[in-house]
């Protein structure tokens, strides 16, 4: 009798507290809801670069498309890989985005981080900016074509800032393949350090966007001697494309919005169309080229074809630069 009514008892608490319990909810339900609180943008690197300022304006013109704030938090650190690691621990709500570009694999494949892009949901691919190679108008060269003739004079000897384990440290190892030359390369933690470097002469050489230099550039205190596209920037007609200088390399930053893994396929399907109307709004299109950046949209399904080319494309360049991690 007395276990009949210890077990009865048992019986009506748990009954109990499943009728107390608030009801779960289901991935549907939380898409039809999203948002309903601010939203963060990791961005994995310092203010003031070109990374910072071209996610600061995907986030202004995000907030229109989903009526909530997104706020921006940068942090800096491991070339990308700090900010990064936080995304990664982060729910999976989709409250929390992450600003990427092609330092996601180059990060992983030179041993840099224990991770790569298929550790997060990519949503969508929103820029694509090509970049200059920079130096301190003091400097003896005009152009690529003298860089590299002194380089095979004096190997070693030009320093090349890069952030070692991001796509500007690949851009000079390119370079090097493509030309039979070495550079001397000097690691610094993000553009804005990359640039004073450069802009002080504290590094011969270094990469650098039209978004990050464009002050810069104004105030003579950079010489421009090539870019990185297959065709000259229409507002920078007068520097040459590495290709026509002689040397085959042609490298972009492709820059897109990842989220935490696993979050429900209908949020990351809300966001991804929330990022389309933005790329197609003229108001996105004429910022982005203000700073000299394209429009390079592509939905989840592309993009994740567009991950997949681009990390075999970069271990196969790693590997004939010596920079891959085996």
């Amino acid at each position: 009798m007395k276990r009949r009514l210890w077990s009865g008892l048992v019986l009506f608490c748990l009954v109990l507290l499943a009728a107390c319990s608030p009801p779960s909810t289901s991935s549907g339900e939380q898409a039809e809801n999203y948002p309903s609180k601010d939203i963060q943008l990791i961005v994995p690197w310092d203010a003031g670069g070109d990374t910072d300022a071209i996610n600061r304006i995907v986030a202004e013109e995000l907030e229109k498309e989903l009526d909530a704030t997104v706020v921006v938090k940068n942090v800096a650190g491991g070339s990308g890989v700090v900010g990064a690691q936080q995304a990664l621990q982060a729910n999976n709500d989709g409250y929390t985005l992450l600003a990427v570009h092609d330092s996601v694999a180059m990060s992983q494949l030179t041993g840099q981080a224990d991770f790569g892009y298929f550790d997060f949901e990519p949503v969508s691919l929103m820029t694509s900016t090509y970049q200059l190679v920079a130096t301190n108008p003091s400097n003896p060269w005009d152009s690529m074509e003298e860089v590299v003739a002194d380089a095979k004079e004096n190997p070693g000897e030009i320093t090349y800032g890069a952030s070692i384990g991001s796509t500007s440290q690949l851009e000079p190892a390119l370079i090097q393949t493509a030309s039979d030359i070495e550079f001397n390369i000097v690691g610094y933690d993000g553009t804005a350090n990359r640039m004073k470097a450069v802009v002080a002469n504290d590094v011969k050489l270094g990469s650098v966007s039209i978004a990050a230099g464009k002050d810069y550039m104004e105030d003579d205190r950079m010489k421009l001697l090539g870019y990185t596209g297959e065709e000259r920037h229409p507002d920078l007609p007068d520097v040459p494309t590495l290709q026509e200088q002689g040397i085959d390399v042609v490298n972009a930053a492709n820059r897109g919005i990842v989220v935490p893994k696993d979050t429900p396929e209908e949020i990351v399907s809300k966001i991804n169309e929330a990022l389309k109307n933005v790329a197609n709004s003229e108001s996105f299109k004429e910022r982005i080229d203000a700073i000299g950046t394209d429009v390079n949209f592509k939905g989840t399904e592309e993009y994740v074809e567009f991950l997949q080319n681009n990390e075999k494309e970069m271990e196969e360049s790693l590997e004939k630069s010596g920079l891959l991690d085996k």
